[in-house]
């Protein structure tokens, strides 16, 4: 409908009211409300009423404009103020007649009316300083420096008034009242993007909030942390409050909460560049403001037929018996009447022009959007795109480095358990390190890719993180020694030793942090300190502080020390040990992925402190799980089929196993390995997964045919998530990943001959 189609319609709207307004304010003396379903529960009133009675029906009304005001009904809530405000004058209680003043004031701010509620509240704010009343001198500023923030260019003065206002709260203990100052000054330092204040006053009405059970109240927290975390450039934890803002928003219809909540979970999507959810949420986002504009319209006429009516019960307010002021109003001018609601007419046909120029404006900014979400669309396609081919690239390469290395890692480590070679002993021991490095690497590479395609597996086991601690530590003890230095673990008392995570990546994180610290600090000291710092039921958040005594790393470095292919230099400015430069980028995505953060601060010449905070379940003695004891003897005799192509690799496997008396046969294929398990006997088969004439998936499917029970074990240098689902699908029962280590490799083939340990090995491995 055109603008002026709908202002001529309201025109015919307002003058029946003015025809009819006379004989409907006459036939009641209360104000009609019979069209709301408070009226059926409010006790009568006539001018003979009590107190009693008058404070028990403004005690109903107050509590429905109250609910009515939250779910953003404006016109209800008008209508219950005429009777209110009626009524509050007759009560000698005038906290009734404030507590009215406050609804209808903040209902009158999001009519846009700021001027008359400014009014309203400073007259309650005199009043109340007047009688040195210390509560409603509270309220009343806080409603005071609500309207300055509805006020262009007042925002300072609003947070002056709620300031005053949260000195006041804080001497009468009120927790309501402290956590509404809090929170609306949080969301001015929000809007002027100032970090510091916004945190202090979040985290204080954050505190307060724990006393209060108020839905709308919490909606209004958890918006403002998504905001601040937007701020913080921490989309996933934004994110997090954004949806919770918006389930609670969308529980209690608070139209404003879901609105605010979309246009927040919008900003956390851009900073996270996830275009496909942006697309989604705009398309929410739409549906809900197109909405709220239609419910604003509808708001607005109910608005002002209500504005009307308190116009005409100004005279009411002052009077002293309800029934006088039901004959004065009678006598009145029907002039006046339509004086007032042509008034009003013009106020509503301004706003209806506003509405239609925001419509078309906001019209304007939603195709705008949509055009760039499509954009952000193809370009995420291109992306994605790219991330495959990228993981291509890295599982191909993954084979092509790891096939040789095992022949090199796997041979050295032969040929150093030889003792007619013991005076070539450190060439070998260079040659392993050499070949270890490399892998370590190659995997460094794997492993960052894997986080960033979310392929990090995130299982459970229960561990002990003193005993994690210690073996961490032991694997550095070469390299210790090598650099003289001293390394310690301190673990806090009220930490709880036996807990439950994913212990793979707590281990990779030390690894790296205490690897570097190693690397970087000769003739120092190495320590490894963890506190808890929060219990929360079967939870206890620890934080993990590793420091070194090293050169330290120069300040302007510390803001780039988490990104990927940044290498650390030492104060001379040359690198001591080469590197991919992934480590430390690996350490944050892996805190970040358990929700936690990490820290660094570091001094030239005294060393360098990486702190971090991970959440962990606690577990119980019963969860507490034994280990397996195995026995290598167990594979003396027996009798293994090697199926590897490669000759090296043949080798290595083949004299590995015969040094704990294994006997062994090999197959240079799969079709050999097939021909040969029909014609031998063997009790488990180690089958490499590429290879030509028949591949190890192919050769384990033919052989299941025949033989369902013996252990067939898969060798393979690919990373074995691309490869899972097909390895186990085949019918193979394990996997062991090239190069592998020694005893590793052997627990595992003893795991498969016994297939009563082989669960607990493989958590173990």
């Amino acid at each position: 409908m055109k603008i002026s189609t709908q202002i001529v319609c309201l025109l015919y709207f307002f003058m029946f009211i003015s025809v009819h307004a006379q004989s409907e304010y006459a036939d009641d003396t209360t104000t009609d409300i019979s069209n709301f379903e408070i009226s059926k529960q409010l006790p009568k009133i006539s001018k003979d009423s009590t107190q009693i009675e008058m404070i028990a029906r403004i005690d109903l009304v107050l509590i429905w404009m109250k609910k009515e005001h939250y779910k953003f009904n404006f016109a209800s809530p008008l209508v219950y103020a005429e009777n209110a405000l009626l009524l509050a004058n007759k009560i000698t209680d005038k906290s009734y007649l404030h507590e009215t003043r406050s609804i209808l004031g903040n209902i009158m701010l999001r009519i846009k009316d700021t001027a008359n509620a400014k009014a309203m509240f400073l007259k309650s704010l005199k009043d109340a300083e007047a009688s040195n009343d210390s509560t409603i001198i509270l309220a009343s500023k806080g409603n005071l420096a609500n309207a300055y923030y509805y006020t262009g260019g007042y925002k300072h003065k609003a947070i002056a008034t709620y300031i005053d206002g949260l000195e006041i709260a804080k001497r009468l203990k009120d927790t309501t009242r402290i956590f509404i100052m809090h929170h609306n000054v949080s969301r001015i330092f929000i809007e002027n993007e100032d970090i510091e204040n916004s945190q202090y006053h979040i985290s204080e009405s954050a505190r307060y909030l724990e006393y209060l059970d108020n839905p709308f109240y919490k909606s209004g927290q958890l918006r403002n942390e998504g905001m601040l975390y937007v701020l913080l450039n921490q989309p996933e934890k934004a994110i997090e409050r954004f949806k919770q803002n918006i389930k609670i928003a969308e529980r209690t219809e608070a139209m404003d909460g879901i609105i605010e909540g979309h246009q927040g979970y919008i900003k956390a999507l851009e900073l996270k560049e996830d275009y496909k959810t942006l697309y989604e949420v705009s398309k929410k986002l739409k549906f809900y403001t197109d909405k709220k504009a239609k419910d604003d319209d509808n708001q607005t006429i109910d608005a002002v037929k209500s504005s009307t009516r308190i116009a005409r019960y100004k005279e009411q307010i002052q009077s002293k018996e309800l029934e006088k002021e039901r004959l004065e109003h009678q006598a009145e001018d029907r002039g006046f009447v339509l004086f007032v609601v042509l008034g009003a007419l013009i106020s509503i046909s301004i706003i209806f022009a506003q509405t239609y120029k925001s419509n078309i404006k906001r019209k304007v900014l939603i195709k705008h959007l949509e055009d760039k979400n499509a954009l952000y669309l193809e370009a995420k396609m291109q992306s994605d795109e790219l991330i495959k081919a990228k993981a291509k690239f890295f599982a191909t390469v993954s084979h092509e480095l790891r096939t040789p290395l095992y022949g090199v890692i796997g041979l050295s480590s032969i040929l150093l358990e030889n003792k007619d070679l013991k005076k070539h002993e450190n060439d070998l021991k260079s040659l392993k390190f050499s070949a270890n490095y490399l892998l370590a690497l190659v995997n460094d590479l794997l492993h960052i890719n894997k986080i960033d395609n979310h392929s990090f597996t995130d299982e459970e086991v229960t561990f002990n993180i003193e005993d994690l601690s210690a073996t961490i530590i032991s694997s550095f003890e070469y390299i210790r020694l090598q650099h003289e230095n001293k390394i310690e673990i301190t673990i806090s008392k009220d930490v709880p030793l036996l807990l439950k995570g994913n212990s793979v990546r707590l281990s990779q994180i030390f690894m790296n942090l205490i690897g570097n610290a190693c690397k970087f600090t000769e003739k120092g000291v190495i320590s490894l300190d963890i506190k808890a710092i929060e219990h929360t039921g079967n939870m206890v958040k620890l934080q993990f502080i590793i420091s070194d005594t090293g050169p330290g790393i120069e300040q302007h470095r510390l803001k780039e020390i988490f990104n990927e292919f940044t290498q650390i230099e030492s104060e001379l400015g040359s690198r001591m040990y080469q590197g991919t430069g992934l480590g430390l980028s690996i350490v944050k995505k892996l805190v970040e992925q358990g929700k936690g953060s990490i820290m660094v601060t570091s001094e030239i010449g005294k060393g360098t402190t990486f702190q971090f905070d991970l959440e962990i379940k606690v577990a119980s003695e019963s969860e507490k799980k034994p280990i397996p004891i195995l026995d290598f003897k167990q594979l003396i005799s027996k009798r293994i089929l090697i199926v590897e192509d490669n000759r090296i690799n043949q080798t290595v496997t083949k004299r590995i196993l015969e040094q704990a008396d294994v006997v062994c046969q090999i197959a240079q294929n799969g079709e050999e390995a097939v021909t040969l398990a029909k014609q031998f006997s063997y009790d488990l088969i180690l089958m490499d997964i590429n290879m030509p004439v028949k591949n190890g998936i192919e050769a384990t499917k033919e052989i299941r045919t025949f033989n369902k029970f013996i252990p067939i074990i898969a060798l393979t240098a690919v990373e074995i998530e691309e490869q899972k689902y097909q390895i186990f699908d085949c019918g193979m029962n394990d996997i062991i990943l090239k190069p592998y280590d020694i005893d590793l490799f052997k627990k595992t083939i003893i795991a498969n001959l016994s297939p009563q340990v082989k669960d607990e090995l493989r958590k173990l491995a």
